[in-house]
């Protein structure tokens, strides 16, 4: 899986996918979005971060990686997909549903992953069209957003884990309550918050 100290590649990726697309941003552009996934101020923060992780050693258990996972990546897609100007827990939601620990938790749930992914999508294609805009590929982190990456990893580094999981930022989505991926999540019956930490504190989903 990729981490922070994969920025770059992260960064060309976005921008040979966005320009098959017909969207192209620049090289200092893609920097700065894969910059803000990872929830650092700018790309002079995140490349000073990987030269401080280069420079130390690489294996410390008892701290989480920054709090960026291939599905919160894939979640930023979808934002810049959309033209949004935010991205928001319900892309993050909507990414969490390829993600194979975040969904094994939650069809061990009986969660319908399918009515949850049309769901989604309907909001995000539909109800969100306030947050389009039309100049730019540009798509920032909403406070929601940053603080489920914090709580996911605080949830990681409890349980002893370095790598931020996709069950860990499913579970620090519920806090959010005020959020409609919260709620699109306590639709699905079987899912809430107490139900659904057991199975990450099992680590359903990762074969133990």
């Amino acid at each position: 899986m990729r981490d922070f100290r994969d920025a770059k590649a992260m960064a060309h990726t976005m921008r040979a996918a966005l320009a098959a697309k017909g969207l192209n941003i620049t090289v200092s552009q893609s920097l700065e979005l894969i910059a803000q996934a990872f929830g650092v101020a700018d790309w002079n923060t995140l490349s000073a971060a990987i030269r401080a992780e280069a420079a130390g050693p690489r294996n410390n258990a008892h701290s989480p990686q920054l709090p960026i996972t291939a599905t919160m990546y894939r979640a930023l897609g979808y934002a810049i997909q959309r033209k949004h100007q935010y991205e928001t827990l319900e892309h993050l939601l909507l990414a969490l549903i390829d993600d194979a620990d975040a969904s094994a938790v939650m069809q061990a749930r009986n969660a319908d992953l399918g009515a949850l992914k049309a769901g989604l999508l309907n909001y995000l294609d539909n109800e969100l069209k306030d947050i389009v805009i039309e100049q730019g590929a540009d798509a920032k982190p909403t406070a929601a957003f940053e603080r489920v990456a914090q709580r996911a990893a605080l949830y990681a580094h409890g349980l002893g884990r370095p790598v931020v999981t996709g069950e860990n930022t499913l579970l620090a989505i519920f806090p959010e309550t005020r959020s409609r991926a919260a709620r699109f999540l306590g639709e699905q019956e079987g899912v809430s918050p107490k139900r659904g930490a057991n199975p990450i504190a099992r680590g359903v989903g990762q074969g133990r």
